[in-house]
């Protein structure tokens, strides 16, 4: 919470010196000029392209795009949605019949099969990478999600920065310690996939893990995927970035791209950027038929940003047998991204939605799971996104801000927690499976949302 704590002084120092310009005249009429914005950049530097600077290199951000910040526009979410339960419930009925009694909403089965990994309700956990927000508290995340079966992700660059099975940073958990505190302690549901970008590719991460005696009876069990990352909602097209401490740098600076070369720089710590990947339908499709041949016993997961051509990625992901695509929101993320990227590039995560939805319609059945991420984080976001087809809901910062809070015990609370919204939504719509969920279960209070969506638009007479 110190970091939290820190990041808004830094905001309000800003906003304290607009003020004073405000008051010098500079301003004078044009009260929606970004004036922060460009104080922070002149004070800044190229830091100042991040809307923390200085202060987000610790990774004490937790970024994605925000939807009302004076300055971003402001776009639909998933909150634009209702769910509208019906007076006369027949699935009701039937369950009635099977208990003998007259059902609750305990009685709402969640458990799922997602993207060939058994979990005990349609959310997951997703891969965050090396960030220093992320590593610090993947361990309790880690533990809490296995306990409560449900799948857990380990991002790019983990490996190469923080070490495959010992400890290259200080402070941080290895790969291997943060894959083995979730395999250890699963039981009856639940899976981890491992995403491996353009450099941990140098360093043979999915090798290594496939090897590894120690994961093998895991994979053996079917209870490993391996996910290819093409993008994701807070910075679309661009790769992975970090500040990293000037010694931690010096050990990786061949592998990956400095603002500043480690070795000349007199700073504490230097910016650190990955490779976002080159990806061509051939590419992608020769991607998946090569892991299916080298990688056979586990599942293969393709994560996309909030691209234009993410149904032609979504087409050749299921040709070619992929077991999930996930689409990421542009208010997805967990790392650093720029200002302008989270302005400016991709569409929310609602948009995300509409094209499972297309995609569904044109044909891809369950045989592969779509998953949808981008400021999702309670069981109506759960409930909303299977209405409109999609598998699961994939989230990153509700698990860190639980751990923030209360370490393994917060995560396994806000789980436990949404698990307990999600079956009340779910039993209110008069169903007791999460499988029943329908597009009958939603409509929209925006027109524009609900002709795209191909749902009832709550004003109207036909509604």
């Amino acid at each position: 919470m110190l970091e939290w704590v820190a990041l808004k002084i830094g905001e309000l120092a800003l906003r304290l010196k607009a003020s004073l310009i405000t008051l010098r005249g500079i301003r004078d009429f044009i009260d929606d000029y970004p004036i922060d914005e460009i104080l922070l950049k002149a004070i800044k530097g190229e830091e100042g392209v991040y809307p923390f600077g200085e202060l987000a290199s610790y990774g004490a951000a937790m970024l994605g795009a925000p939807i009302n910040r004076r300055g971003y526009p402001r776009f639909l979410t998933i909150d634009d949605l209702i769910l509208v339960p019906p007076a006369f419930t027949p699935r009701r009925l039937e369950k009635m019949a099977e208990l003998l009694r007259e059902p609750v909403f305990t009685d709402v089965n969640l458990e799922d099969d997602v993207g060939g990994l058994k979990s005990s309700m349609p959310l997951v956990v997703a891969s965050m990478g090396s960030t220093d927000i992320a590593s610090r508290y993947s361990i309790a995340i880690a533990k809490a999600a296995a306990k409560e079966g449900i799948p857990f992700g380990i991002g790019e660059n983990v490996h190469t920065v923080r070490g495959y099975d010992r400890r290259l940073t200080r402070g941080h958990p290895s790969f291997k310690e943060r894959v083995m505190a979730y395999l250890t302690n699963m039981d009856k549901y639940g899976g981890v996939f491992i995403q491996q970008n353009v450099e941990d590719a140098y360093d043979e991460h999915w090798n290594k893990v496939y090897s590894d005696k120690d994961l093998e009876p895991y994979i053996d069990e079917g209870r490993v995927a391996f996910e290819i990352k093409i993008g994701q909602g807070a910075k679309p097209g661009l790769g992975g970035v970090i500040k990293m401490r000037r010694e931690d740098a010096v050990k990786v600076r061949e592998k990956y791209h400095f603002l500043e070369d480690p070795l000349k720089t007199d700073r504490k710590t230097v910016e650190r950027y990955s490779a976002p990947g080159t990806y061509t339908a051939d590419i992608l499709r020769g991607m998946i038929r090569l892991m299916r041949t080298s990688y056979p016993r586990v599942k293969i997961w393709v994560k996309v940003g909030p691209f234009r051509d993410v149904l032609d990625v979504i087409k050749v992901a299921y040709e070619e047998g992929a077991n999930a695509v996930i689409i990421d929101g542009k208010e997805g993320g967990t790392g650093m991204a720029p200002s302008i990227a989270m302005k400016e590039l991709g569409y929310p995560t609602i948009v995300g939605l509409i094209k499972i939805r297309e995609a569904r319609l044109m044909g891809i059945d369950d045989r592969m799971s779509l998953m949808i991420a981008g400021r999702l984080f309670n069981g109506a976001h759960i409930a909303k996104s299977r209405a409109l087809g999609a598998s699961a809901v994939y989230a990153g910062r509700p698990f860190v801000v639980a751990a923030m809070v209360k370490g393994e015990a917060g995560v396994r609370n806000l789980i436990r927690a949404t698990r307990v919204e999600t079956q009340m939504i779910v039993s209110a719509l008069g169903k007791y499976n999460i499988r029943d969920v329908s597009q009958e279960d939603v409509a929209s209070l925006n027109k524009d949302l609900a002709t795209a969506l191909g749902i009832p638009y709550v004003y109207s007479r036909e509604f």
